[in-house]
């Protein structure tokens, strides 16, 4: 786990390692859409297929999740993905 915390920029290829970190940390791109009148909310999830390869779903993907490159857990992901490549 690395101990220094980076600040990421929200450039393209820094959006695919946050989608990409957040997949091998929760397995998923998923969320919860409270917003409609049904009983349950809605559920939503992208693929990484999916953000790379439509510009509309990496933009809702980019505004959705943008905050979680705050989250240390996924922030390291990111770190050693980076090193990775």
């Amino acid at each position: 786990m690395s101990s220094v915390f980076k600040k990421y920029r929200m450039t393209r290829k820094n959006v695919l390692l946050l989608a990409q970190a957040i997949i091998n940390v929760n397995g998923k791109i998923a969320w919860q859409d409270y917003a409609s009148d049904g009983p349950y909310p809605d559920q939503h999830s992208l693929t990484m297929n999916e953000i790379k390869g439509t510009s509309e779903k990496f933009e809702r993907f980019r505004n959705k999740f943008a905050h979680q490159m705050y989250n240390t857990v996924i922030n390291d992901e990111m770190q050693r993905l980076e090193h990775d490549i």
